[in-house]
């Protein structure tokens, strides 16, 4: 098969379609591994991914593959017609057999406009925009993101089309391999296993396909208008005589589409047919070099189906059932102060938020941003200038945010911190001391972060809210909190010191106390089970080391299963710890500055 040709400074990762013609023009056979003396009175078509060669006849992989941060998009798809040969006649508009047929047009210059990068991306490559793209069952709805780079996008395209081709979905037939995934992912023993399992299957088979197609050569450019430009109508400069190029590829693409000087971040892009042909001999060489090459590719997709249309409705059915039934999302309550200025952001499915930046200063939250593995952005919220400090927190894949520690003031948020479903917790961020609200609790309950709602003014983010996705994980555990006391005092968090929560538990406490009635120091040991052994964890000393040490160790077994004491308003003025063993009761009376 015949290397793939590229022009764009990013791996393009594209979609091969081979055609390889015998016969005559009207009356064609294409096969990727035709007889020696073909038929000349059948259409057969071969078109496969580069990766994964095929040579059944009548046999089709259809994809496309998004080259925005290396990610893919919509992924190959293998999918079978079984044994259908259709002829290239007139008489197969009179049956139901998917229509291919010669595109008689002349080749065209097209151009595309999109809202941000990603719409243009999908016009670069000649896919339908994203929101004209099915749904697909695991889709989650009304998602609200600000697509990366905003701007006057805009594609042209060069479209030398020489067949169409439209698939009917009742003569596809799945892959009995894919079949045999599915049905493998839907006998897991409960809904969250089957999800897990069925999201790996379509991430490897791919989540929508192409069932309408122009099949042929195109040359494409995408870019960023510049300020005050209004791109023209353009036309085909055809029939003129070729001047010998000396500059490189790019600069000669952008003369053929007369970008130059039109459009700024511009990127180029040659599907099927010869670019070294092109750049030495021409464009009239080149395309009619179209008319005869054996290297034609997919330039455009006018209509796309989910993968689960392909499949039986037994399994159809199953796969509706199994997400209908799940509760997408839920809110934790909203911690902070209202205003006008609101903000939402969800993302299409579990650990889909890539990374998390977070600006801050060392009395708030300034902004926030939600970076989602599709490509698009959240945010940036909040004050967007004279962040003191900017920090992100990236996820990897099979990581999720599953906690979230809030700090609110009188007028904004006024410090955070975020908790990783591997254990993993960020730095406070923000104030760490004058906080003058209860802090706050977001919890999953070990659910993964979908997004963040709230409001924000001109100082920074003033309310926040976290959105969790809904029965995704198999839930073995549950965050209560609550809080008493006063404010000011310096912030702390022990959380970070466990290592396995499963297994942890408080064994011992120690106090410093320089005189009756005030505490000046407060550590806690924790112990967890690490490798099958035993781990003991001690905090930092809260506070300072001044005066009577007094420790109190729990026995093996035991653990603490509630706090009670007394306050002033102020601070606490006693806490007791209660064991789940009745008879032994610790009492600390201080005043401790929280």
């Amino acid at each position: 098969m015949p290397s793939l040709q590229k022009i764009d400074s990013h791996p393009i990762r594209v979609l091969r379609t081979v055609f390889q013609k015998y016969g005559s023009k009207r009356h064609c056979t294409f096969s990727e591994h035709a007889p020696a003396n073909p038929i000349a009175t059948d259409v057969r078509i071969t078109i496969s991914y580069a990766s994964r060669p095929v040579s059944q006849v009548g046999t089709f992989e259809l994809g496309y593959f998004d080259t925005l941060s290396g990610r893919q998009a919509i992924h190959a798809v293998g999918l079978k017609e079984a044994s259908r040969v259709a002829s290239h006649d007139e008489s197969i508009k009179s049956k139901s057999y998917s229509l291919i047929e010669e595109v008689e047009e002349e080749p065209i210059i097209a151009d595309q406009y999109s809202p941000n990068r990603l719409g243009a991306h999908y016009s670069h490559m000649g896919w339908l925009p994203p929101d004209s793209l099915p749904e697909r069952p695991w889709s989650t709805q009304n998602i609200i993101l600000q697509p990366l780079d905003v701007g006057r996008w805009v594609t042209r395209r060069i479209l030398a089309g020489m067949w169409s081709v439209e698939l009917q979905v009742s003569e596809i037939a799945p892959e009995d391999a894919l079949v045999k995934d599915v049905e493998s992912a839907l006998a897991h023993p409960n809904s969250s296993s089957r999800i897990r399992a069925l999201r790996n299957v379509f991430d490897s088979w791919g989540e929508l396909i192409p069932v309408a197609i122009i099949v042929g050569a195109a040359i494409s450019a995408t870019g960023i208008l510049e300020t005050k430009i209004t791109l023209e109508p353009a036309s085909l400069h055809r029939h003129q005589p070729h001047v010998p190029n000396s500059g490189d590829f790019n600069s000669f693409i952008e003369t053929q589409l007369q970008l130059r000087g039109k459009v700024e971040k511009i990127s180029y892009h040659l599907t099927g047919s010869r670019p070294d042909l092109l750049f030495r001999e021409g464009l009239d060489v080149w395309l009619k070099n179209i008319r005869t090459t054996r290297q034609w590719e997919i330039i455009k997709v006018t209509k796309a189906i989910p993968i689960t249309e392909i499949f039986d409705s037994r399994i159809q059915e199953r796969i509706k059932a199994l997400f209908a039934n799940l509760s997408c999302v839920f809110y934790s309550p909203l911690v902070g102060v209202p205003q006008t200025a609101a903000f939402k952001s969800i993302g299409s499915e579990p650990n889909s938020i890539r990374r998390i930046e977070i600006g801050f200063s060392d009395a708030r939250i300034q902004s926030l941003s939600l970076h989602y593995t599709n490509g698009l952005i959240a945010g940036p919220y909040g004050c967007l200038e004279g962040s003191a400090r900017t920090d992100r927190i990236d996820l990897a894949q099979g990581e999720t945010i599953t906690e979230i520690f809030v700090w609110p003031t009188d007028y904004s948020i006024g410090s955070l911190q975020l908790v990783k479903n591997t254990g993993y917790i960020s730095p406070i961020y923000g104030a760490v001391q004058g906080v003058t609200r209860s802090p706050h609790l977001l919890s999953g309950d070990g659910n993964s972060l979908l997004g963040l709602s709230g409001s924000y003014s001109a100082i920074g983010i003033t309310e926040l809210q976290a959105i969790w996705r809904n029965n995704y994980e198999v839930i073995n555990y549950k965050y209560t909190t609550t809080f008493a006391g006063g404010q000011g005092g310096n912030l702390w968090n022990d959380l970070g010191l466990i290592g396995d929560r499963r297994t942890a538990r408080i064994s011992e406490i120690k106090t410093w106390s320089p005189y009756i009635g005030f505490l000046s120091g407060f550590q806690t040991t924790y112990t967890f089970i690490a490798g099958g052994h035993q781990v003991e964890q001690r905090s930092a000393i809260h506070g300072t080391e001044e005066g009577k040490v007094t420790k109190w160790v729990l026995e093996e077994g035991e653990y603490i299963t509630g706090v009670c004491g007394r306050c002033d308003g102020i601070s606490i003025c006693e806490l007791r710890f209660i064991t789940n063993r009745p008879s032994r009761t610790s009492q600390f009376t201080t005043i401790l500055q929280l």
